[in-house]
């Protein structure tokens, strides 16, 4: 989810931490005794809670010792320690720990979690096609889904996002016909590193489907694509290659 610098300050530490918005102010993430939530929805202050695999509620004497409580109850949100620039592709590391997030292993872990038959099963090529990547075709080929860098971002935790800019351009092509789009610029912050990347993304709106329905989600869409393209770029790993790696990982895991 976008989140803007005027927005509570605890709820932007938790998309740091790894949490997704669900709806209204409910967060959640996956942890290894099972999903924890933040809920602000009654609460200004928050609740804090862990379900786990059996559909009961981790006792609150081990809730309290989580690190995803403390942080938020105990002295908020923290900064990495100091960083330095590393090499022309602005990957950052701290100084005292050499530190390469969302590497080729940790992707491997994040896959082998998911149930990978259910993947296969509602993929159009039986790998993950529509689910975890998408075909765009001979000119750019092969693309990592947004879902799929959701789960490696939120698995490397402390990856925050912000809406840097939106807006609307007017397109007119060289035969005379007119498109007017929605453009998003997103920037992903790498809080343990402190490497961070640029994201853009330009949707066409539809106004038929205005007309059809009242609404269009061109904005949504250009801001969602958006925020996949800079978290990407927080992940070593090329896109073209992540694509293959996905592809490998779940083949492998069939035979």
């Amino acid at each position: 989810m976008i989140k803007t610098n005027k927005e509570n300050p605890t709820m932007v530490a938790l998309e740091g931490m790894g949490f997704i918005k669900t709806k209204d102010d409910l967060f959640r993430k996956e942890i290894d005794c099972g999903t924890a939530f933040w809920d602000f929805r009654k609460t200004k202050r928050g609740k804090f809670y862990v379900s786990k695999s059996d559909n009961t509620f981790l006792d609150d004497a081990l809730v309290k010792e989580l690190d995803e409580y403390k942080i938020v109850r105990h002295g908020g949100f923290k900064p990495a320690s100091k960083i330095k620039p590393v090499g022309s592709d602005s990957l950052m590391v701290q100084e005292s720990l050499d530190l390469i997030r969302g590497g080729e292993e940790s992707i491997r872990d994040v896959i082998m979690k998911r149930n990978l038959d259910l993947i296969s099963r509602v993929a159009s090529d039986g790998v993950g096609e529509g689910i975890l990547y998408h075909n765009l075709g001979n000119s750019i080929g092969m693309e990592p889904s947004a879902e799929l860098v959701d789960m490696i971002s939120s698995s490397m935790g402390c990856i925050r996002t912000e809406l840097v800019e939106q807006g609307m351009h007017r397109l007119i092509s060289p035969d005379g016909e007119e498109y007017q789009t929605y453009f998003a610029v997103v920037r992903a912050v790498d809080d343990k590193t402190g490497a961070s990347g640029l994201g853009t993304a330009e949707e066409v709106i539809d106004f038929k489907e205005i007309v059809k329905t009242g609404r269009t989600f061109s904005l949504t869409k250009a801001i969602r694509k958006a925020e996949r393209n800079a978290k990407e770029r927080l992940i070593p790993v090329p896109r073209k290659a992540l694509v293959e790696l996905i592809k490998e990982i779940i083949s492998n895991r069939e035979k």
